[in-house]
């Protein structure tokens, strides 16, 4: 063998080796984001793209049993900017711009068996008030008086409010720097929530040599 094929395989062994000298693998925090994770500030409920809130009725804070799927709702929410609305006079563009801009946010949450019955009846109501106006609307073509346009108009409002009520009472209404503010529930669920609140970040350990989390 010649020196100069010694001296190369001398090299590449000193590469291999350990150096007792050399600095240990450096090491960094990362942040790993829990799935479902929420805060709780005042009256408004913060998380990012998924929401899981703890076992309990948001509207009474009664507490439900985990192993109880039926008392446990899951729902897709959505928020777009209130500025957009002043196109709702073109309503194509208003639609076109509302799907591109609208933020979606996933919520999971409890709802007792009495608050269900009650949501349930807002539902009926709901399409109680539709007849209603489809009918007012119906007589109001057919005998031409005014006094049922007025009918068509309350039954319009209720209807409305009877759809809002029956949606659930979790809606969002800011969307500020990637976190959503969830409004609608309860000062009891909130104060049970805020105790069971899930941290937003854990700090895990990343090794430099294979970047898994210790």
């Amino acid at each position: 063998m010649s020196p100069f094929n010694v001296v190369l395989d001398l090299m590449a062994s000193d590469q291999n080796a350990t150096n007792p000298f050399a600095s240990p693998p450096t090491t960094e925090e990362a942040v790993k984001v829990v799935p479902g994770a929420f805060d709780i500030q005042g009256e408004r409920i913060l998380g990012t793209g998924k929401i899981v809130l703890p076992h309990a009725c948001v509207k009474c804070g009664e507490k439900q049993a985990e192993q109880d799927t039926s008392t446990r709702r899951k729902k897709d929410l959505y928020w777009v900017h209130p500025a957009i609305f002043v196109l709702v006079i073109q309503l194509l563009i208003f639609l076109i711009v509302y799907l591109a801009t609208r933020k979606k946010c996933h919520v999971e949450y409890s709802f007792c068996r009495a608050c269900n019955a009650k949501q349930r009846m807002n539902t009926v109501y709901c399409v109680g008030a539709l007849a209603t106006f489809i009918g007012m609307i119906a007589l109001l073509i057919n005998f031409e008086n005014p006094w049922f346009l007025v009918g068509v108009l309350i039954s319009f409002v209720a209807m409305l409010a009877f759809a809002i009520r029956g949606n659930g009472p979790l809606a969002i209404k800011a969307y500020k720097r990637g976190e959503f503010h969830v409004r609608g529930a309860s000062p009891a669920f909130l104060q049970f929530a805020e105790s069971y609140a899930v941290a937003q970040a854990v700090p895990a350990t990343v090794l430099a040599e294979d970047g898994h989390l210790a």
